[in-house]
């Protein structure tokens, strides 16, 4: 989040749903009869027991060992190498985020945003797998919750994968969407009828990650001149209580200047807006925080698995109608919002822990406890693997015999911006550190350690000479209600 007037996405770029409602027209490369009805029949006998399955509470529903499904591996990984295992990510147990166009091929801007849970199971020995998604959407004029299945089927033989959808709707087997996964993306393309016309189909698979997935749906009236994207479903993966799974290779630092007096309205707006469609999209929401001394300053973090998922996630977030709906609200609140360092692990150990569950909505209002100091280090150059062992060696030892608990240790993402319509401060190589204090008088009795501890002062005046542009600045943070990162 941050100042962003730039226009959000036509209704022709951008919206999800969770399977075709539309019912394709038949193909010229379509199975033939008896082949459908194949599919029907085993289609129907899967139905019977995934049917029961969708009828269970999700959290009762075990999640597969990694081992044996894991999140995402690599595209073609695997013994036979031919495409079979494209959809090996997708196993497993999931949240979406479906955002859908209400009127497409009109013109429309206006979007429905509704949620499903989904499960997915390999079979067939891997060359298949079947899916069912419950949703908490209710087709107009009924009372009952959209439920929907998949059935996909790989080829060896054309190495392409055939994708069959029923929905308890009118519990019709549709015609396949074919196609292949190509450098991490997936095209499958098939014909349908919208409003008694013809129109091509297209799905997309991308930002696939051990945790996160998307998927949308398009159609064509000119033969695939152009598309209009009318439905978008945003995968997270769930553990077996129902939470979401992040895996943050890469985290931004945000400082946002804020208008006298308007701090609090942003937290307000942040905390009831903001967090859950950022994390529903492929991002983490790590923790949000009152800058204890600048009273309109506000500092958060949000993380991501590599940064071309960051770039993906980015876009559908900013491009998507909540970001359209409060834009507006949140840049009045702002005067700059372009203060953001974007920083990696310095090593595969240093990254920040999961942290517990965040508090609810509307939940108690005496959870705004602890601090966290970020520590920024500012460098002549990037941090190598001798400042972070300098740093490891001489000055984290006198951090932690002060009183601090040091949680993280982060360096400059050298990548370039992959979504540059949002700056970061590129060119500045930093060193950060993040220390976890009980409350405030800890955080007061460690700060007077620190000035009184000479072999730190040895160290700072050391790392001075050693590539440190200047003494490491430290901010005090106060978790905000719904922080996730907190004592």
């Amino acid at each position: 989040m941050g100042i962003d007037n730039a226009a959000s996405r036509t209704a022709g770029n951008i919206q999800p749903t969770v399977c075709p409602v539309i019912r394709p027209a038949i193909r010229s490369n379509r199975p033939v009869a008896g082949t459908v009805d194949r599919y029907r029949r085993l289609l129907l006998q899967l139905a019977a027991s995934a049917q029961a399955l969708v009828l269970l509470p999700l959290r009762a529903v075990a999640r597969p060992e990694r081992a044996s499904t894991p999140g995402a591996p690599a595209m073609n990984a695997g013994p036979v190498a031919d495409g079979r295992h494209d959809f090996d990510f997708l196993h497993g147990q999931w949240q979406i985020r479906n955002e859908r166009l209400k009127q497409r091929l009109a013109g429309s801007t206006d979007w429905e945003i509704f949620h499903a849970s989904q499960w997915c199971q390999p079979m067939l020995g891997g060359i298949g797998n079947v899916e069912d998604f419950v949703s908490d959407w209710h087709r107009p004029g009924s009372d009952e919750r959209f439920i929907g299945m998949t059935l996909r089927l790989f080829s060896p033989e054309s190495r392409q994968w055939s994708i069959y959808w029923a929905g308890n709707h009118d519990g019709r087997l549709e015609p396949p969407m074919v196609g292949h996964f190509d450098d991490g993306t997936g095209t499958f393309r098939g014909h349908g009828e919208h409003d008694g016309r013809p129109v091509q189909v297209r799905f997309l698979w991308n930002q696939v990650s051990a945790n996160t997935a998307h998927w949308q749906q398009a159609f064509s009236q000119d033969q695939g001149e152009t598309w209009e994207t009318n439905w978008h479903m945003w995968f997270r993966r769930t553990d077996g209580e129902g939470h979401l799974l992040h895996d943050d290779g890469v985290i931004e630092l945000r400082q946002y200047a804020l208008r006298p007096g308007r701090r609090d309205d942003l937290v307000e707006l942040f905390e009831r807006e903001f967090i859950e469609p950022q994390e529903a999209v492929g991002m983490h929401v790590i923790g949000q925080f009152r800058d204890l001394d600048d009273d309109n300053r506000f500092v958060w973090m949000r993380g991501f698995p590599d940064m071309s998922i960051r770039a993906e996630a980015l876009g559908g977030f900013y491009g998507g109608p909540t970001w359209a709906r409060y834009r507006d609200d949140a840049n009045d609140t702002m005067v700059n919002s372009d203060d953001v360092l974007l920083l990696r692990p310095a090593r595969p150990d240093s990254a920040l822990a999961s942290s517990g569950p965040r508090p609810a909505q509307g939940g108690a209002t005496d959870v705004e406890k602890g601090l966290l100091e970020a520590g920024i280090c500012y460098l002549d150059d990037p941090a190598d693997s001798s400042f972070v062992a300098r740093f490891e060696q001489h000055l984290a030892p006198r951090l932690r015999a002060a009183g601090a608990e040091l949680i993280g240790v982060y360096v400059t993402e050298s990548a370039p911006n992959t979504f540059p319509r949002l700056p970061v401060r590129e060119g500045e190589p930093v060193l950060v550190w993040f220390a976890r204090f009980t409350d405030v008088d800890a955080h007061h009795r460690y700060e007077s350690a620190l000035l009184a501890d000479g072999l730190w002062n040895t160290a700072v005046a050391q790392a001075l000479l050693d590539g440190l542009r200047q003494p490491p600045q430290r901010l005090r943070l106060a978790p905000t209600r719904r922080s996730e990162l907190r004592i």
